[in-house]
């Protein structure tokens, strides 16, 4: 029989959904909706506890949606009380609750192609609730490792485990992130970092004259003869990794003429956060991002590789280091691994790789993605908390002054003076960790950022032709305001807000306080940089003056509503400005 999602798994992405539809304003909820008192003939219809705000939304169907809420909640005026809602027609009302039927209330009036929109989301949803609940025991199962995971005497188990510690947390603000749509339950199991599995990986001869490697191939590549095919192709094929799960769709998805499937597997392995990147067990400082015909952050997100990212992210990696050579402020901040390797089959998406190696100097650290950072122990701690105790000798407001002043630094710096801003999200903003040292980013991954070449022209006049290389159109932009949405809504939000409000909810210190320290932190960060004879102007406009910040529309852009529809461009990068600037509240709070 089927696994079926929990009631209480449904619930819970049910309120994670209605949240982020009320953040993005979908359908006009807030902005054609009204906030009012529930009427006294609907109170004795609401069996819960009272609620002195409701919202009242009558423009999407026959009948009228009260939707109980309260102030506040990250990046929102609002949010949603539970799942529930009461629902009045003119034949009386009733209590109502789930994804489903919010879904459908959303839908109502609209086209076909949203409407299979939406039915593809209830699908995700429905992934999202039955994933969590096999992810929450894959916690409970792996618990006593997870425990003892400082302790791990190598470097790049303690990675392993802290991504496999991260992996277990939603991500803050897309609610159905849990969802791995294309996994079934056996597929999660075997390939999936919250279960830990090991296992090797599939290998594709495919002919020299199709096959682009950036540089030769790293040593510990499987030979020919290990693989069971004949050892004189070695004059006339190059071998390519393939992920198991895509393996069998190779075909359908077009092969090069001429190319072999080796009979046999080779190359142990383990998954990280990001599933489709993996670690060499044998080679640990070795790490391949491989194709995956699976979805993630929505259904329509197929986590396939364009070739242009490995030279994009190369330019940028070569880039990063350069800057930190020329400017001690970024160089004392940041280290950055090796992408150079990489091939991919012409433009095949499904046939592509990237190696990443971890510089040699890391082996006596930790490192720490920052989605590790809010992820629950065993003992009811925050990760974080472990950290602090360890590194930072229990002192939490030390560290996270430490923390702020590293991101913001680094990524305040990029964009006003370089005009960079990196799409550095939480799980590709890792954090370099060793006793008695200051923290430090580890930097990867770095195809999808902004570069405005006219500012990076003004700071790096030698390096001014050098973003023509770029291949990738929607890297290049024209003026400032890409660069200030991206810093807002990666480092800002993802990468500092989400953390302070797991700080906030575990009861670790006032909510309050920390925003005030935040924007302590930003200012002295900016005031600084105008010392240095920077123009600062568009952060301060952008970050402290305007009373509202952008979001990043996950649900209007990647799983709602088609491109036409919302007018995205790029689905991963399409924002609203509906959130209320918490930098202006927390103007008038005092750090204590």
């Amino acid at each position: 029989m089927s696994r079926v999602a929990s009631s209480a798994d449904k619930a819970s992405i049910a309120l994670r959904i209605i949240d982020c539809c009320l953040r993005e304003d979908i359908r006009g909820l807030l902005s054609q909706g009204q906030v009012r008192d529930l009427p006294a003939e609907l109170a004795n219809h609401w069996p819960g506890a009272p609620v002195q705000d409701w919202l009242c939304v009558n423009h999407l169907g026959s009948g009228e949606l009260w939707l109980p809420l309260r102030r506040g909640g990250p990046l929102q005026a609002w949010s949603a009380e539970g799942d529930s809602w009461l629902w009045q027609q003119p034949d009386g009302a009733r209590v109502e609750q789930g994804y489903d039927r919010w879904l459908e209330h959303l839908g109502h009036g609209l086209d076909a192609e949203s409407l299979a929109l939406f039915a593809a989301y209830r699908d995700e949803a429905d992934c999202a609730a039955l994933h969590r609940g096999l992810c929450r025991e894959a916690y409970q199962a792996q618990a006593s490792s997870l425990a003892k995971i400082l302790d791990e005497q190598s470097w790049g188990q303690r990675l392993l485990g802290i991504d496999r510690i991260a992996s277990y947390l939603d991500h803050p603000f897309y609610p159905t992130a849990r969802a791995k749509s294309g996994f079934d339950q056996a597929a999660l199991q075997g390939y999936a970092p919250e279960f830990a599995p090991r296992f090797t990986l599939n290998w594709l001869a495919v002919p020299k004259s199709d096959l682009r490697l950036s540089s030769p191939a790293p040593a510990h590549w499987p030979s020919f003869g290990e693989l069971g095919l004949d050892v004189d192709l070695v004059t006339s094929h190059v071998l390519l990794p393939v992920h198991p799960l895509t393996w069998p769709m190779l075909e359908q998805y077009g092969l090069p003429a001429g190319s072999l499937k080796a009979p046999r597997s080779a190359l142990l392995v383990e998954p990280t956060l990001s599933v489709r990147t993996l670690v060499c067990v044998e080679h640990p400082h070795c790490h391949i991002k491989l194709p995956l015909l699976v979805s993630t952050l929505g259904a329509r997100n197929l986590r396939l590789i364009k070739p242009s990212t490995l030279y994009d992210g190369h330019w940028f990696q070569t880039t990063l280091q350069a800057l930190a050579v020329r400017d001690p402020a970024l160089g004392q901040r940041y280290l950055h691994v090796d992408e150079l390797h990489g091939g991919h089959a012409g433009e095949h998406k499904h046939l592509a790789y990237i190696v990443r190696r971890y510089p040699a100097e890391l082996a006596e650290a930790t490192l720490v993605p920052v989605a590790a950072l809010a992820s629950p122990l065993p003992d009811g701690r925050l990760f974080l908390e472990a950290l602090v105790e360890r590194f930072h000798a229990g002192d939490l407001q030390a560290w996270l002054s430490d923390y702020l002043d590293l991101l913001l630094q680094v990524h305040l710096r990029l964009w006003l003076r370089y005009g960079i801003a990196l799409e550095a999200n939480q799980q590709n903003a890792v954090l370099i960790l060793q006793s008695g040292q200051p923290i430090r980013l580890l930097m990867k991954d770095n195809d999808a950022a902004r570069l405005w070449p006219e500012r990076f022209a003004q700071a790096c006049p030698d390096r001014a032709s050098l973003p023509a290389a770029l291949r990738d159109e929607r890297i290049r932009v024209d003026d400032s305001q890409p660069l200030a949405e991206m810093f807002c809504t990666i480092t800002l939000q993802l990468n500092m807000v989400a953390p302070l409000e797991a700080i906030a909810d575990a009861g670790l210190a006032p909510r309050e306080s920390l925003y005030a320290i935040l924007r302590q932190r930003l200012l002295a960060c900016i005031e600084q940089l105008e010392g240095e004879g920077l123009d600062c102007g568009e952060a301060r406009r952008f970050l402290l003056d305007s009373p509202t910040l952008p979001v990043k529309y996950l649900l209007s852009a990647g799983s709602l509503f088609s491109k036409a529809q919302s007018g995205a461009r790029d689905i991963n990068k399409f924002y609203g400005y509906s959130a209320a600037n918490f930098l202006l509240e927390a103007q008038s709070c005092r750090a204590d």
